[in-house]
């Protein structure tokens, strides 16, 4: 895949919005090099649901000891929606439920990607997260004895499939069912809440990080989405982390995260799911941008899939400052 176009323009055409504004209009000049070709088009790098479940089948060949991929549940459609657990040697989630070590508090991040299916930026960044774990680099094996990473790599995989943008394949946006998600319509949300409520309530666990991974079609760079709050010593709390994301990777930016309470984003996991999970645990919501990212003094640059996994390895290694695990 590669970026094309000349005379590429995006203006507002004369079709009418509901609330009365105008839609807009892409349009843009490709040559074709060869005659009886077949060309794609896309918005951004495809990630498919088969893209997925090849890489995770190439993964349990490998019979990891840290590594274990379980059926969290199954959509409207059938397909599978899986959750990858990473943590020390002998991980083990029977039942969906982490098994700590004895006398020790097992400490907990979960992870969950492309709740809007057309956000393929979002898979990329999960996919070099899971990546950097898996490796035999040794900040990750350190990470992954101290920490385990429940991660949903594709919460929609219906909408993927069809080619959706935004829905699920009832019609619904997955990320404004989090409230109370149905047990068949919304089945995705129903099990991972239940999930995170379960780890939540569980004493020998501490569930410190639910962040959900997006991809964002207006803004550059990566960014966070953070709950807003009255306390000023929790809000350095819930910053703390986003600041070592932002001195670890030069794509991200703590400048332009947005600290909000916004009605418009009612439902989502991260307005919703504090209201049954501990004060402790940090909600966020990770976007990306499409096109570019922007470092101070220099031009833009066109995010590439390397460049989305490489905020996802971030990710990573920040956790490892965050717990101050000693390299």
């Amino acid at each position: 895949w590669h970026r094309v176009g000349d005379n590429i323009s995006y203006s507002e055409n004369s079709t009418r919005r509901k609330n009365g504004s105008n839609h807009y209009t892409l349009s843009f000049q490709v040559r074709f090099p060869h005659l009886d070709d077949t060309a794609f088009f896309a918005m951004c790098f495809p990630y498919t649901y088969t893209d997925l479940q090849h890489y995770l089948h190439s993964m349990d060949r490998l019979g990891l000891p840290f590594y274990k991929r379980d059926l969290l549940c199954r959509t409207v459609q059938n397909r599978r929606v899986d959750l990858i657990t990473i943590g020390p040697e002998g991980t083990s989630t029977a039942g969906h439920k982490v098994k700590s070590s004895a006398g020790s508090l097992r400490r907990v991040v979960f992870i969950t990607a492309r709740v809007h299916p057309g956000e393929t930026p979002a898979s990329f960044m999960c996919h070099g997260l899971v990546e950097f774990l898996l490796s035999a680099d040794p900040q990750a094996v350190l990470l992954r004895k101290h920490v385990t990473f429940m991660i949903v790599p594709m919460i929609n995989p219906d909408g993927v499939f069809n080619g959706n943008y935004r829905c699920a394949i009832t019609g619904n946006d997955l990320n404004r069912q989090w409230d109370t998600p149905s047990a068949w319509c919304h089945a995705e949300n129903f099990h991972i809440k239940q999930m995170m409520q379960t780890l939540g309530d569980d004493p020998a666990l501490s569930l410190d990080f639910v962040i959900d991974m997006h991809a964002h079609s207006t803004s550059m760079n990566a960014f966070c989405f953070v709950n807003l709050d009255d306390d000023l010593t929790k809000m350095q709390r819930e910053l703390h982390f986003l600041r070592l994301l932002d001195a670890n990777c030069r794509m991200f930016s703590l400048p332009t995260s947005r600290i909000c309470c916004d009605p418009s984003k009612g439902g989502t996991g991260r307005r919703s799911l504090p209201e049954v999970l501990g004060e402790h645990t940090h909600c966020y919501t990770l976007e990306v941008s499409f096109f570019c990212y922007q470092t101070q003094g220099q031009r833009p640059t066109a995010f590439t899939q390397q460049g989305y996994m490489e905020i996802g390895k971030q990710c990573g290694l920040s956790f490892l400052e965050y717990y101050k695990i000693a390299r």
